[in-house]
């Protein structure tokens, strides 16, 4: 059996989406959080982590795209 965490792995890939939802919905929380009057730290600290989770993403399906062809 193979390992499911491997690089390419399927917990592998669903981690890299999983972390994509999680920021999204950060972010979500954040904007409502400062619509009511909080920091608005929150929902661009939360911006940033879409980034980086977009970017993790687009450098994986690069790779990907690379080492296939």
């Amino acid at each position: 059996m193979q390992n499911p965490f491997r690089d390419g792995g399927p917990l592998d890939i669903a981690m890299g989406l999983l972390g994509l939802m999680f920021s999204i919905a950060l972010l979500w929380q954040g904007l409502q959080m400062a619509q009511n009057g909080g920091s608005w730290w929150w929902p661009l600290t939360a911006g940033v982590l879409v980034v980086l989770s977009l970017h993790g993403l687009y450098r994986r399906r690069r790779a990907k795209r690379r080492s296939s062809s």
